[in-house]
């Protein structure tokens, strides 16, 4: 979070650590308010806006290199393909060689960066919940990003207005974001597409039973265009 504030990333500010109770947790800056996606939902036309943010945040990280000390990207990925009880052994091995000819990187990545992971305070935007960063490919955190808001499932106690507003803004949602960060830094189409297959596969080590199908299809339609 330190590198991300100091590449000019919106963060809280973070003081230290503390033990609580036996647990480990971080000092920072308290921010009031609400999630992008909460807001969208209460603001269905703040979305333009909203995406410009993401877009913007994302970029800006990417252009963070990384401490030397976060854990490598690829490594995380690898360790959850491994994991991954739900994935055939043949597909797992074929997101694994996908993922042996991909580029290390050494540039800030969010790994769960989702407009439900920026908060807007009074002071701004802020991006929070870095438990997964990593030191890596820009174009596998923007693969990462791709999944989830083209296809991540939405929590089942989000309101049903947000629910429904997400599964209808998906597309437009996402075509927005991409331009806001094209605006600030280039994409490499071609790479984030060979980031997808790998990332699609780690996605399946979570365990999330809506959208488990869908991913398993995906990487089996993957395996059989690339055969």
């Amino acid at each position: 979070m330190r590198a991300a504030a100091n590449g000019a990333v919106d963060v809280p500010n973070v003081y230290g650590t503390t033990m609580v109770e036996g647990r480990a947790g971080l000092i920072m800056d308290r921010v009031d308010g609400p999630d992008l996606i909460a807001l969208m939902g209460r603001r269905p036309w703040s979305v333009p806006r909203v995406a410009r943010i993401v877009g913007r945040a994302q970029a800006r990280m990417h252009d963070v290199v990384a401490p030397d000390d976060l854990p490598g990207l690829r490594e995380l990925v690898r360790a959850k393909i491994d994991a991954a009880a739900e994935l055939p052994a043949e597909l797992a091995a074929f997101a694994l060689e996908k993922l042996d000819a991909l580029p290390d990187g050494d540039r800030l990545c969010h790994g769960d960066f989702h407009p439900g992971n920026v908060l807007l305070g009074r002071n701004g935007p802020a991006v929070i919940d870095w438990t997964d960063a990593t030191r890596g490919d820009p174009a596998a955190d923007l693969a990462r990003t791709r999944l989830l808001l083209r296809q991540g499932a939405v929590p089942e106690h989000m309101p049903a207005l947000i629910r429904g507003l997400h599964a209808f803004g998906r597309g437009a949602f996402f075509r927005l974001y991409l331009r806001a960060y094209a605006r600030e830094r280039p994409i490499d189409d071609e790479l984030v597409d060979r980031w997808v297959i790998v990332r699609v596969a780690d996605r399946v080590m979570e365990g999330i039973d809506a959208e488990q199908p869908v991913l398993l299809d995906q990487l089996e339609r993957f395996a059989n265009e690339s055969a």
